[in-house]
């Protein structure tokens, strides 16, 4: 893959990260303010936190396997989905340490709804930049 495709799709994928993670911010943010649920802050902080960390990780490996040698390309997306879903266990395990069993509950559904919705842009963005090439 040419070098500069690969930084621009790089910085595109952020991009949209970035503008994923303040749509849900936002959208969990009226809910809380509506009265609709009681205080998800530290859910909702767990959450984005997790996103956004691993998004800027998976992207900085992305371009750094799409340059060197991106016939590994496949093994790295295999590697990702099941390094994300290690560490989404092991931050809900350390959650459920923290506020215990008690307070899961809100912590799972709003995790999770970041979970899969960094899973589905993840999955989204990289089939269309590999239909691309």
């Amino acid at each position: 893959m040419d070098k500069k495709y690969v930084e621009r799709a790089c910085k595109r994928y952020l991009a949209q990260l970035l503008g994923i993670i303040v749509v849900l911010f936002v959208i969990c943010e009226s809910v809380m303010t509506l009265g609709i649920v009681g205080d998800i802050t530290m859910p909702l902080t767990v959450s984005w936190i997790f996103m956004l960390t691993v998004g800027f990780v998976v992207s900085l490996i992305w371009k750094k396997v799409a340059i060197s040698s991106p016939e590994s390309l496949p093994t790295f997306f295999t590697a990702v989905s099941g390094f994300r879903m290690l560490l989404a266990l092991f931050t809900l395990f350390g959650c459920y340490i923290a506020v215990g069993r008690d307070n899961m509950g809100e912590y799972l559904i709003i995790f999770m709804v970041f979970y899969l919705v960094s899973l589905a842009h993840h999955a989204m963005f990289f089939a269309r930049i590999n239909n691309k090439k």
